[in-house]
């Protein structure tokens, strides 16, 4: 039996159109879910329809003031880590230069998502170069390649179609992710659109009514489960 899930969308994107390209289709085709003329099939049809209403919410990477946090629940062996490999292609088909995956609280975890991730994306066996995979970033090595990824995008005479997204997959622990704050810190992400997956949302997340809460003048102590 196939299960529906609503996505609820309560922010103020709904009007934004995401582009579905090349990266979200190609991931498609090669995980079989297309036809031979590269349209989806109807699995393929059900997994961008999610994906693209998720991207919606996530919000317009050319709106500076666009900072939304939201949530994506599904059942165990539902598809989650297609669903969040398919927004993170669709993540790049509409320009948002860093994908961070919060991918694990385990070394096993990590390369588990990391390796999935970069067969999917097929980092390794194509010919265009869209993407730089860092994993766990700490090193001076790792600042430069991503502060030469940011100057590329940022430089108005490179060819945007050889810019590559930054994918980065970093574990859910302190010292890991306190390397990868460290090592943003010292980059300029002014007009940088990022796009955040924690695959680790049951692990110490986000509070995502903190936001909303703010915004209505509440404090987020006095919030109620319905709320």
């Amino acid at each position: 039996m196939t299960e529906i899930i609503e996505i609820q969308n309560t922010n103020t994107n709904g009007e934004w159109q995401p582009f579905v390209g090349d990266e979200t289709i190609e991931l498609l085709r090669s995980k079989g879910f297309a036809n031979a003329d590269k349209t989806p099939n109807e699995s393929g049809e059900r997994i961008l329809n999610e994906t693209y209403r998720i991207m919606q919410v996530c919000g317009n990477p050319y709106n500076p003031t666009n900072n939304e946090t939201g949530i994506v629940i599904g059942y165990v062996q539902s598809g989650k880590t297609l669903s969040f490999t398919t927004l993170t292609a669709l993540a790049r088909d509409n320009n948002y230069k860093i994908v961070i995956v919060i991918a694990g609280v385990s070394t096993n975890l990590v390369n588990q998502s990391t390796n999935r991730l970069s067969n999917d994306l097929r980092l390794n066996t194509r010919f265009d170069k869209k993407w730089t995979l860092l994993q766990n970033p700490s090193r001076m090595q790792d600042a430069e390649i991503i502060e030469t990824a940011l100057a590329q995008w940022a430089d108005p005479t490179f060819p945007k179609d050889r810019c590559r997204t930054l994918l980065i997959t970093v574990m859910k622990n302190t010292s890991h992710l306190n390397n990868l704050v460290g090592i943003l810190q010292g980059q300029n992400l002014q007009g940088v659109p990022t796009l955040i997956i924690d695959d680790e949302g049951d692990q110490a997340s986000l509070n995502t009514r903190a936001r909303w809460a703010a915004r209505q003048g509440i404090e987020v102590e006095n919030l109620t489960e319905n709320q």
